[in-house]
């Protein structure tokens, strides 16, 4: 009686034989042995399935894309009202050297004489509290350090450009029951630019930002919904909502610029 070891060589075997055989008939034959893609389809779908079970979801940025380079229609400038009356039209224009700030009405800079400028920051040995304000996206003890295994990428000080939007929220809509349409800006950004600068744009632009060091807070955002419009309480302190209609405007606790309209350029 032969062991087990015994079978399991004489199996082998027994595999290897046919699997040259088999080849061998494939190469006279001239058919296409399609076993191999079987396997990488076999393994594929294991992976999609994995990753349905795993509950992997995607996350999506709440913004619009317009025709290049229009501002919405809410904030077109209307002949009929005096300048300080017409809509702010903010953009903020990402190219890899700086950030600019203005506006379509002009009442806060315009494109040739921005209300702002950031330049290029995060190189290594100036100050960080993350990896999303160095150029090598590595933040050590606060100080921003060389990464030869990272290209570098366009970093800005986004805390200048929050505290200049912070001003001019604070400035026009301070105190005030701020309109919904006051809300948008639009965002140019240049093709260069990364995925994760513009996400740290985006961020400077929806709330105030912590101090150096601090841990963020998420700040209130304005809703149109019916069921807080007719709640005792014009705030949801759980879902981080305000009605507009019922709340004075406060730029330290309240969203700045949330709603973001992603344009490429002028045409």
């Amino acid at each position: 009686m032969l062991s087990a070891h015994q079978v399991r060589s004489k199996v082998r075997n027994a595999v290897r034989r046919r699997e040259d055989q088999v080849e061998q008939e494939e190469i006279e034959s001239g058919e296409l042995n399609l076993i191999p893609y079987l396997d990488i389809v076999t393994n594929l779908m294991l992976f999609l399935l994995a990753s349905v079970t795993a509950n992997i979801i995607f996350g999506q940025i709440n913004t619009t894309l317009p025709d290049q380079g229009a501002p919405a229609a809410s904030q077109a400038n209307d002949p009929g009202k005096k300048p300080d009356e017409q809509p702010l039209g903010l953009a903020i224009a990402v190219t890899k050297d700086e950030i600019l700030l203005f506006s379509f009405s002009g009442l806060e800079g315009t494109i040739k004489e921005p209300k702002l400028r950031v330049p290029r920051s995060g190189r290594p040995g100036e100050p960080c509290d993350g990896a999303y304000l160095c150029e090598t996206n590595t933040c050590v003890n606060q100080v921003c350090k060389a990464n030869p295994d990272m290209d570098p990428t366009p970093v800005f000080d986004y805390r200048k450009l929050n505290a200049a939007l912070i001003e001019i929220a604070g400035r026009r809509f301070g105190k005030t029951n701020r309109k919904a349409d006051t809300y948008q800006a639009i965002l140019m950004a240049d093709p260069a630019v990364p995925y994760g600068t513009l996400i740290s744009v985006i961020s400077a632009m929806r709330c105030k930002m912590p101090e150096f060091g601090q841990p963020s807070q998420t700040c209130f955002l304005p809703t149109a919904d019916e069921k807080l419009k007719a709640a005792p309480s014009p705030i949801d302190e759980v879902a981080r909502l305000y009605d507009t209609d019922r709340t004075a405007y406060d730029p330290n606790v309240h969203a700045l610029f949330p709603d973001v309209v992603f344009s490429g350029g002028f045409r």
